[in-house]
């Protein structure tokens, strides 16, 4: 579930290692010892390149001996300078050790962030950094899931396809404006891709009225709060209302959350964060299946900033027992759109598509007490948007219409999670509710 980050070996330019093989067979002798002497050289095999917008990333393995290996990453920038990269790996072993880049551990993936002195790349420049690992297979190996750079002031906003604003999200607030756009005459909305500014509600003529978000009460951006009560530390308690909220931190970087005592609003600030997680909402005691306690939606609207690099998720999150089951719904998040596992379909909730993808967790801590083995379900919205109503149960149903079927409910909670990176979030418009079927 929260994995701490390691800690990277991190080399200035002045003392790269020029000779890789050479370099990465000494690390995996002086990190993991004799087992590394399996093979008498090294090898270097191309086992993997993923392109991005504007970026490629190259895996290859550079030793490999049966029960471990240590691969080098190159990322090669085709697009516009870069101001920092980032490479997302599915492990498939056990991680080892790292340089030249910043390494957390999310969900038995490896996200690996630029350090100060290698993120800026020009046109067809180029980076690497390095990792190595064991393995009781040596098929096991890693893989490539995602590569994204970032750019000085954002990739720009896509524009809609015409037709006043849709409803469902003046300013992107309804939900996304994509094909939900603002007219001809209209600069891209904040629901489209970062970087866009506000439309100014559409000129064109003759245009239909947008799609792209839901009708939802949570789509006027709630009052300001003040007050409330602020935590610092792993803790866990009731905030009034029938609400309650879990603070966690795997205690690198430093946070904090604010619960307050309104519905489930709450605030969070956090820095340098390895895995930082704060949530309130509904907890269900894992007695009942989320058909037998009914129908589950909440409302939102959140303010953010900072926060790129790294993983981050906002949205519902929760657990179920009996199938042990770790669930989120991703409304949105910093930096990059996650892809957080094996995409098994994809579904449409609140107007908005969502891809839905599983990951496995072995032997990690479990919302039971101990560490458990169990499968994770992900939505992640194919589009960001910052409030707006979540049909918690339709995704629910249309889980389990994918093979994805819950257990007993334990929870379910506005969140924000993140790690690797500094940020800040608000949640002005927050509530869970329960509607009998």
């Amino acid at each position: 579930m929260k994995l701490a980050p390691t800690r990277s070996l991190s080399l200035s330019p002045s003392s790269r290692i020029t000779r890789p093989r050479i370099a990465l067979l000494a690390l995996c002798v002086l990190s993991l010892g004799a087992a590394c002497l399996g093979s008498a050289e090294p090898t270097e095999d191309e086992t993997g390149a993923l392109t991005g917008a504007g970026v490629t990333a190259t895996l290859s393995t550079q030793s490999d001996w049966g029960t471990g290996y240590c691969d080098l990453v190159t990322i090669t920038n085709t697009g516009a300078a870069t101001t920092g990269w980032q490479v997302v790996i599915t492990l498939n072993s056990t991680y080892s050790q790292s340089w030249n880049a910043t390494v957390v551990l999310p969900n038995g993936q490896l996200s690996a962030a630029s350090l100060s002195w290698n993120g800026a790349l020009p046109t067809n420049g180029t980076a690497s950094f390095g990792f190595c690992g064991t393995s009781t297979s040596a098929t096991s190996r890693p893989a490539l899931l995602s590569v994204t750079a970032t750019r000085p002031g954002g990739a720009g906003g896509t524009t809609g396809s015409g037709g006043t604003t849709g409803t469902g999200g003046a300013k992107g607030s309804g939900g996304t404006t994509g094909a939900a756009g603002t007219g001809s005459g209209g600069t891209s909305g904040t629901g489209g891709a970062k970087g866009g500014s506000t439309g100014s509600g559409g000129a064109g003529s003759g245009g239909t009225t947008g799609t792209g978000g839901t009708t939802s009460a949570a789509c006027t951006p709630g009052a300001s709060w003040t007050g409330g009560k602020t935590f610092s530390s792993n803790s866990q308690g009731n905030v009034g209302n029938g609400y309650s909220y879990q603070y966690w931190s795997n205690g690198v970087g430093s946070g904090s959350m604010t619960v307050a005592g309104v519905d489930a609003k709450f605030s969070a600030t956090w820095s340098n964060a390895g895995d930082f997680l704060a949530r309130v909402g509904l907890g269900f005691n894992s007695t009942k299946t989320p058909a037998q306690i009914g129908t589950v939606s909440a409302d939102f609207a959140e303010t953010k900033t900072g926060g790129s690099g790294g993983f981050s998720y906002v949205g519902i999150y929760g657990w179920s027992e009996n199938p042990l089951h770790e669930y989120y719904i991703v409304e949105d998040w910093f930096g990059s759109r996650p892809v957080p596992g094996t995409k098994v379909g994809t579904i449409t909730v609140d107007g908005g598509a969502y891809d839905v993808y599983t990951h496995t967790q072995t032997n990690q801590p479990a919302i039971t007490g101990g560490n458990q083995t169990f499968v994770q379900f992900f939505s992640v919205r194919q589009t960001a948007r910052q409030c707006g109503q979540i049909s918690i149960s339709q995704h629910f149903s249309q889980w389990a219409s994918l093979g994805l079927q819950l257990g007993n409910l334990e929870e379910a909670r506005l969140l924000v999670e993140a790690g690797n990176n500094s940020g800040s979030i608000n949640f002005t418009t927050a509530t869970v509710t329960v509607t009998a079927n």
